[in-house]
This record gives C-alpha cells, sequence and structure tokens, in this order.
C-alpha cells in the first residue's frame, strides 16, 4: 500500500530519508528527482574513494535522471565534508549539464547538516543546523504509515540471507527428494513429454503455494524444495513469471501472496538453487517500487550464479534505472531465446528525455520548499 509524506525544509526531509530508504545511510550519497514538487526518483550510492570514480558516477546519476524526465534534483550527502562535498559538486555539475536544476545541496554528519547553497548565515550557519529524527514529525508520520528505518543496509540484506545450519541441512535433504520426485515425473517421456509434465507440475505446485501464502499459511520444506527444482526448468520460470507479472497489476491483493511466498522462498531455498526465485524476487519489487529489495534480491541470484541470464537482465534494468511504466506487460516468454528479445525490447521502450522546462530559477529547499512524494526505498527507480 502506497503512503504519502509532505516533507518541508531539511531537517524534515533528513528525518524521513531513513523510513523512505528503509535503513539509516552512512557515506552515502542520495540523490531525489522530482517533477514539480513530487518525488518521481530515488537513488543512494556509496561515496567514491577518488575523483575518477566520482566522475563516473556523476555522469550515470545524470544520464539517469535526464532518461527519467526529472527535472528537478535534491543531493544529499552523509559523510565528513572532504568526503561528501566533493562529489556533491561533481553530481550537481552533471545534474546541471543536462539541464536539471538542482534545489539544493544538503549535507548530514554527527546530527547536524548543511547546506552548500544557502549563503544566508541566519539561515544556515557555518557550524550547521542540529536535527532529531527522534523527535520529528516527519518520522512519527512514517512509522504511522508502516514504514521501518534499520540500522543500515546490512541490516536489510540480512532479511535475503539463506538458510544456514540445521535449516540449511533440512533443505538440502528437502532437495534431494524434489530431485527424485522429479526423475519420476519426467521417466520415460520425450523432451516435449518432459516440458509439458513439469510445467503441468509447476502451476499445481503455484496455484497451492499462492493460496497458502493468501490465507497466511507457510510452506514445508519439501514444498519449498519442489517449487526450487521445478523452477530451474526455464518453461515454469517463465510461466511463473507472467503470472506473478499479471498478478501484481491487479489491486485484489494476488500481488501480496507473490511478495510472501517469493521472499519465503529466497530465505529458505538451498542458497546454489536460489536464482530463479530471487530473479523473480527482483522483478516483483522493482515492479512495486521498491528499489532497494530488488537491488538484495539480485544480488542473492547472481551469487547463486553468475551467468543466470534472466538475473542479467534485470541487472540491466536496474543499472538504466528504468521504470515499470516503461517496460511492456510480459505476455509469454517461451524460451531462453524470446526471454531475451522481449528483454531487448523493454530495454529500449519509451526512453524520455525532458523538455526544456523555460522556467525561472527556483526555490532551494532550505528556503521552504514543500516536498509531497510517496514513500519508497533506495534504488534507481521512480518511486511509487
Amino acid at each position: 500500500m502506497a503512503s504519502r509524506l509532505r516533507l518541508r525544509g531539511p531537517a524534515e526531509l533528513l528525518s524521513a530519508m531513513p523510513y523512505l530508504m528503509g535503513f539509516h545511510p552512512v557515506d552515502s550519497l542520495v540523490a531525489l528527482g522530482l517533477r514539480g514538487s513530487g518525488l518521481h526518483l530515488q537513488l543512494r550510492g556509496d561515496l567514491p574513494d577518488d575523483h575518477d570514480a566520482a566522475a563516473v558516477l556523476a555522469e550515470h546519476y545524470g544520464r539517469l535522471f535526464r532518461r527519467n524526465a526529472i527535472d528537478g534534483a535534491l543531493l544529499i550527502g552523509y559523510g565528513p565534508p572532504e568526503r561528501a562535498e566533493p562529489f556533491l559538486r561533481t553530481v550537481s555539475a552533471a545534474m546541471n549539464t543536462r539541464g536539471i536544476a538542482v534545489l539544493d545541496m544538503l549535507r548530514t554528519y554527527e546530527g547536524r547538516f548543511w547546506s552548500l547553497l544557502c549563503e544566508v548565515p541566519g539561515c544556515c550557519p557555518p557550524e550547521g543546523r542540529t536535527f532529531d529524527p527522534a523527535t520529528s514529525i516527519a518520522a512519527a508520520e512514517a512509522t504511522l504509515a508502516g514504514l521501518v528505518a534499520l540500522p543500515d543496509r546490512a541490516a536489510v540484506a540480512a532479511e535475503f540471507a539463506g538458510p544456514v545450519g540445521p535449516a540449511l541441512e533440512a533443505m538440502e535433504e528437502a532437495g534431494n527428494r524434489a530431485h527424485l520426485r522429479v526423475l519420476r515425473l519426467v521417466a520415460d517421456r520425450d523432451r516435449a513429454g518432459v516440458r509439458t509434465a513439469v510445467v503441468a507440475a509447476g502451476r499445481v505446485a503455484l496455484d497451492a503455494a499462492l493460496e497458502c501464502y493468501a490465507t497466511g499459511r507457510r510452506l514445508t520444506d519439501d514444498e519449498v524444495a519442489w517449487l526450487q527444482v521445478l523452477l530451474l526448468v526455464v518453461d515454469f520460470r517463465d510461466r511463473a513469471w507472467e503470472r506473478l507479472d499479471r498478478d501484481v497489476r491487479r489491486t485484489d491483493g494476488r500481488g501480496e501472496a507473490h511478495q510472501r511466498l517469493w521472499t519465503d522462498l529466497v530465505r529458505r531455498c538451498e542458497p546454489s538453487a536460489c536464482a530463479p526465485a530471487a530473479t523473480l524476487l527482483a522483478y516483483l519489487s522493482w515492479r512495486t517500487g521498491n528499489g532497494l529489495h530488488a537491488s538484495l534480491a539480485l544480488d542473492r541470484a547472481l551469487d547463486a550464479d553468475p551467468g543466470y541470464s534472466a538475473a542479467g537482465l534485470m541487472a540491466e534494468i536496474l543499472g538504466r534505472g528504468l521504470s515499470p511504466r516503461q517496460v511492456p506487460p510480459i505476455v509469454r516468454l517461451r524460451r531462453r531465446r524470446v526471454t531475451r528479445r522481449v528483454g531487448a525490447r523493454a530495454l529500449t521502450f519509451s526512453q524520455h528525455t525532458p523538455a526544456p522546462d523555460g522556467s525561472g530559477p527556483r526555490s532551494r529547499l532550505c528556503s521552504g520548499l514543500g516536498v509531497a512524494g510517496e514513500a519508497g526505498h533506495d534504488g534507481g527507480r521512480p518511486a511509487r
């Protein structure tokens, strides 16, 4: 469910950012892309260690903002001045070169913030201004909206970690049983018969799994392992992807069952076999506007299989910062060959470039700009 926050002034924005990102950023640059006063794009990156890396990243951010028709940017640097300020200015120059107005550049460190564009001592003194997220109205509203701010990105990543210890041993045993079950299923069938049998079994298993999570239950280890093995067959993986894409566009809550199912599979699948489930979770997270979860799920997929082609497609979609609106619905992915063709179409679909704004200078955030945006998370993607 989307939540709306109205943020006025830098203190409220900085207090709300951990909830919008899903964690407390450190040594980071956060770039917010606006159309009018609405937040449409949000990304976070680590502060680079050298000038060359900073220049490359700044150009990437500038191209990404221009591709998404962004007309105004708010830049926030988290860290000491010697690290954050040079990168802020490099990114600002890349935005300005592309006609994107930088409304404000903020730096925050150890409970204080500075505006690099404000030159009014009474507004932004040299020692900075203090703010307390714990007592801010913005943080309280974000909490009431159901948003959570974990201590750091690693804490969010831990929520996507695979099984270890006894849980892993149990899944390995269940995986062995699932493999034997597949061998019995496909015995004495030709190639076409094997494909038909696996897809049919997969549809039954997926229907049962979605019903399970829609009613608040959870799959057994054997049921997880069965889906894990069936998803290794591309034909069924593609049918599952098509089903996910169709259901998540509906407004009847089916997407929530998918969210619970694919998240649980990523957490419980054997780490070496989770690439299909993790790729589907990455797609689902991106499609529903959660760039942070999409990135973390993609990490799991690529860790399991660096050459997994579907994960490579998702990596390109996220890397280009494409909006879900720029990618057509998935109709049918019958073969790996077709997957690549559809992916190529998706990556060139409706690339936007902004028209010159033509307006006068914009008010800086520290002068009272109100930013109204739907709550989102870290990542190069448009907000929901």
